[in-house]
């Protein structure tokens, strides 16, 4: 992180460090960023096959990342409608070249995150990696990913191959209250890094041409993790070397709160990689069902999830899922809404789930994380432990309460005159106080007019850029941004033209 002190406002695009911001620059869409799954689903609509149904609900939804599931052995049962998977084969890469599969990638996402299981049976790594299990490994992780550069070069898609939740793995086969001993251990970080190590062969020999092949260790046990267990998240993450880490988040509460913890504990232990540094780490699957929140909250909450994770700036965040998978109760025949845990967009009487709306509007935006800081040089700073008031009052960034995620909701190039909303690391808004002094606070899970700023270059119209001098007005007071005095102290809203206190810089990031 960049210690100096800077007189400007420090954006870079979300997600890509060290990327150089030019005027015109259209950041992460966020389309490109919140993606759902799809597997196993209890029902269907068409005579479509059911990998590719699914997908074309999200295609209609405006997403343009998918969570699948390429898995030779259970595939038949994964996607079951309309669909004939034989005959069956235990080669993934024979899975991959399946028409459904062929059909898939040809759609028009930018990314697919593909689950792709152990090559080797029960135990797997548990009883040690032996020299041919590596190989298998590996071979499988090479020869997917050298099929999937050459026959995807030139479409710009990326391609993410991850195992589902690893602490299961690790813990598989143990009793209840047993942890895994060294061996398993030793064997899952063996297991993972082979796995890169295929990646990683495969992408030297052919090359990446307009096409990007990834591979990611995915952990699921973090409250475990936190409490100081043995765990895929502490015991295994600090010896791999992956390109990206994901987080599946069935086992906490289901807050907010507890997210954003549980996403700075896994970032703790996860290595930088060499491609992305510590921007690394994704949620893998998010959701909430019907037997945890009160019906009347449960898509408020699984909103809220959402938000804090743009907010703490997730590479992904994968919503689950397209079509509920979980029975509910007992029933026969096709489901009813009633029978089913309700992890859906789509339920099964056709009718569209809250969340369809939600993500539809955020799929619009434009995404960029940022940093502020007054003409003093003094950074914008969220009081993260106590009321949530933001300040100018940091000389350095040393905490993730310095860091933005700002979402251009007129999408595109962030230009002149477009309205722009600022998130906390707990994916609170900042929001202008109703009340006569203005002052800024995160305190909100919706971007509404109190939380929307509208964006102006000081020296006329058009795309903001690296050098260009910009002001923060609040839409709800119509009043300017600035520090309290002489560029220190509280956030308000006061004044209702610019002066020197009102303006900010917009740069290229330097992290």
């Amino acid at each position: 992180m960049c210690r100096k002190t800077l007189s400007w406002i420090l954006i870079s695009g979300l997600l890509v460090p060290g990327a150089s911001i030019s005027a015109g620059d259209t950041g992460t869409e966020a389309r490109d960023v919140l993606g759902v799954a799809h597997a196993a689903g209890r029902y269907n609509f068409t005579e479509e096959d059911y990998l590719n149904e699914g997908a074309d609900r999200l295609l209609e939804l405006g997403t343009r990342v998918i969570k699948v599931f390429m898995i030779p052995g259970t595939i038949q049962n994964l996607y079951s409608f309309n669909s004939d998977w034989s005959p069956a084969t235990t080669d993934v890469v024979e899975l991959a070249q399946r028409p459904y599969f062929q059909a898939l990638f040809a759609k028009p996402f930018s990314t697919f995150i593909l689950v792709v299981s152990p090559v080797t049976g029960p135990p797997q790594f548990l009883d040690g990696l032996t020299r041919e299990e590596a190989a298998a490994e590996q071979d499988q992780m090479y020869r997917l990913t050298k099929y999937l550069l050459t026959a995807y070069a030139s479409t710009n898609k990326t391609f993410i191959l991850q195992n589902w939740e690893g602490d299961h793995l690790l813990y598989q086969g143990l009793s209840s209250g047993a942890r895994p001993d060294e061996t398993r251990v030793r064997g899952m970080i063996d297991w993972w890094n082979v796995r890169q190590e295929g990646v990683r062969q495969a992408r030297q020999e052919v090359g990446e041409h307009e096409v990007e092949v990834l591979h990611a260790a995915e952990v699921n046990f973090v409250g475990d993790a936190e409490e100081g267990r043995v765990t895929a998240t502490n015991s295994v993450l600090p010896s791999t070397n992956c390109d990206l880490y994901s987080y599946s988040s069935w086992d906490l509460d289901f807050t907010p709160g507890q997210l954003v913890r549980a996403l700075d504990y896994v970032k703790s232990k996860a290595p930088d990689s060499r491609r992305f540094g510590a921007r690394n780490l994704y949620l893998g699957e998010y959701g909430v069902g019907k037997s945890h929140v009160p019906e009347g909250q449960r898509f408020e909450r699984i909103r809220q999830l959402m938000e804090a994770a743009l907010g703490w700036g997730v590479r992904y965040a994968v919503y689950w899922e397209v079509f509920c998978n979980e029975p509910l109760k007992p029933y026969a025949g096709r489901p009813r809404s009633r029978d089913l845990s309700g992890f859906w967009l789509v339920r099964p009487d056709g009718e569209k789930a809250p969340m369809w709306d939600t993500l539809d509007t955020q799929l619009k935006a434009s995404l960029y994380r940022v940093s502020l800081s007054s003409f003093s040089n003094q950074y914008f700073s969220v009081n993260g432990s106590g009321n949530h008031a933001v300040s100018a009052e940091r000389w350095v960034r040393d905490s993730p309460w310095e860091v933005f995620t700002l979402k251009d909701w007129n999408g595109g190039a962030l230009v002149s005159g477009d309205v722009v909303t600022l998130q906390a690391h707990d994916g609170l808004y900042l929001s202008v106080d109703a009340g006569p002094g203005g002052k800024v606070f995160a305190r909100s899970s919706l971007a509404n007019k109190a939380e929307r700023f509208i964006i102006h270059k000081a020296d006329g119209n058009g795309p903001i850029g690296p050098g260009d001098s910009v002001t923060l007005l609040a839409a709800r007071s119509n009043r300017y941004l600035a520090p309290e005095a002489r560029g220190q102290g509280a956030i308000r809203a006061l004044r209702t033209t610019a002066g020197p206190a009102e303006l900010f810089r917009f740069v290229a990031p330097d992290e």
